[in-house]
């Protein structure tokens, strides 16, 4: 179990699409707390910024002397949100490239990293399957302001000049709060699929998925290969894809691996794994080829009993709901 220290430095969040968990921390919500709170400095980087909520904390952060600067996604650079933030005379830099800018990531005043799977958008705050997670700890605000600066100052989208033999294994990303691990990750630099992978196999006991998309040959045949050898997997697909010929659902059903479709009306957009009961891998990154190769994404690798039973908890609600 976490120490109390560790448990007020890391909140996770979840969207509420259902509208029946009404105490639990929503991540638009909790971020918006922050950028209220900020005093000195906003670094974001977010896919899409429509939700003119988001729009307006931004704005009115950068009215009362905020340093607030942001990256996005060419392909989102227009609407009334983003636009306010460009006229308020926020600086905005985008990609410019075919692949795409997924990061969904704030750094605020150098001390907290909020990350995760929501969109600074009203669909991924009150339609979809989201989950969001605020760390308080200056060492992991340094790595992805670091990774921020590659991008909003130095213009470096898609990079893949750090890829070296086994990344994973040189802790460049790492912190600890408490007994909380926690390794940080890029795409494309850090070949992140590769990084999955390494920490599936060395499950022990479950693995258990929440996925959006999953085209991702590499982590599903990992996954199969450790149901295979007597390892609790289980996992959910988002329903909208999962019968194309890319998603790994139907390869998974015929290998006999108890996956569910969800039946969220709208998305289910976790992109989550959860290994032993101990270790949570969440953030931007869906399990795609593209995600690994081509888009600017973000990783968290917590190691935490107690983070874990959040997420999973997550998890079995959404299990329970599906279809197979």
């Amino acid at each position: 179990m976490s120490s109390p220290g560790a448990a007020e430095k890391i909140e996770v969040c979840f969207s509420d699409p259902e509208r029946i968990r009404k105490s639990i921390p929503k991540p638009e919500e909790s971020f918006i707390k922050l950028i209220n709170s900020s005093g000195q400095e906003i670094n974001g980087a977010f896919y899409d910024i429509s939700s003119m909520r988001v729009a307006q904390a931004f704005i009115n952060a950068a009215k009362r002397g905020v340093k607030v600067r942001l990256v996005t996604d060419s392909d989102n650079l227009s609407g009334k949100p983003i636009e306010s933030i460009i006229d308020a005379g926020i600086p905005v830099v985008e990609d410019n490239r075919p692949g795409l800018m997924h990061n969904k990531f704030a750094v605020i005043d150098s001390s907290i990293v909020y990350t995760g799977s929501t969109n600074a958008t009203d669909n991924c705050a009150f339609k979809n399957n989201n989950n969001s997670v605020i760390i308080r700890s200056p060492e992991l605000a340094d790595i992805y302001n670091a990774e921020f600066e590659e991008m909003f100052s130095h213009g470096v989208f898609g990079n893949r000049s750090d890829v070296i033999p086994f990344a994973p294994l040189l802790n460049k990303y790492y912190v600890k709060i408490d007994d909380v691990h926690i390794n940080a990750y890029f795409s494309p630099e850090n070949n992140v699929e590769k990084i999955i992978k390494s920490r599936l196999n060395k499950a022990k006991s479950s693995i258990r998925f929440m996925a959006f998309s999953f085209t991702s040959d590499v982590i599903a045949e990992t996954m199969i290969s450790k149901f295979k050898e007597g390892i609790t997997v289980e996992g959910v697909f988002e329903k909208k894809g999962s019968n194309s010929e890319h998603s790994e659902f139907t390869k998974m059903m015929i290998e006999g691996l108890p996956v569910v479709k969800d039946r969220n009306r709208k998305i289910m957009h976790h992109k989550v794994i959860i290994i032993d009961e101990k270790i949570v891998i969440t953030g931007s990154f869906n399990f795609s080829k593209n995600a690994n190769r081509k888009n600017d994404e973000n990783i968290l690798v917590i190691e935490s009993r107690e983070i874990a039973a959040k997420y999973l908890e997550e998890f079995k609600r959404i299990y329970s709901r599906g279809r197979r």
